[in-house]
C-alpha cells in the first residue's frame, strides 16, 4: 500500500515572514531557523518587561 501524501499551504515564519514547507500534519513549523524563534521569544519577554 502507498502512503498517503496530503500537501499542506506554507506558513509564513513569524519573524521573517518566508514560506515554509511544512513536512508533517501534527507539528506545524513556525520558524524558519532557530534564531529567528530565539529573536521572536526574545521580543516577547522584551515587550512583556516593557509592559
Amino acid at each position: 500500500m502507498g502512503a498517503i501524501e496530503i500537501e499542506w499551504d506554507p506558513l509564513p515564519c513569524k519573524w521573517c515572514e518566508r514560506p515554509i514547507e511544512q513536512r508533517s500534519w501534527w507539528r506545524l513549523k513556525r520558524f524558519c531557523n532557530r534564531w529567528h524563534r530565539l529573536k521572536y521569544r526574545l521580543a516577547q519577554v522584551a515587550e512583556f518587561l516593557l509592559d
